[in-house]
């Protein structure tokens, strides 16, 4: 399995979003917004110029749906303005752990 995170311009959402439904890409998706650029370069009085606003999706998917899933970020996250766009970043994940209430017969004989 892998971790995609991808920080995407905001108006590419909702199709790279309809592109995974289409294209069978499963996983949970989680959408951040977020202020992107580069840590060199000229700063001004105010540093936060140079940040653009951005989302940052996040999605783990299994390893046979890897390439279907960076190939649809890529080709829906570009834009037509000169500036970085974004990136995306593949991370191994070894193990997944589940955040889900104990059935209460699991908590019955615990105290």
């Amino acid at each position: 399995m892998k971790k995609i995170e991808a920080v995407i311009p905001p108006s590419s959402l909702g199709m790279i979003r309809a592109e995974f439904v289409r294209r069978g890409v499963c996983g949970n998706l989680t959408v951040t917004e977020v202020r992107h650029g580069e840590t060199h370069g000229p700063v001004n009085g105010n540093s936060d110029e140079s940040l653009k606003d951005k989302i940052k999706i996040e999605l783990i998917v299994p390893d046979r749906q890897i390439d279907k899933a960076v190939n649809v970020i890529l080709r829906h996250a570009m834009t037509e303005s000169s500036d970085r766009h974004g990136h995306v970043t593949l991370l191994n994940v070894d193990e997944i752990l589940q955040l889900t209430h104990p059935m209460p017969s699991e908590c019955a004989g615990k105290q």
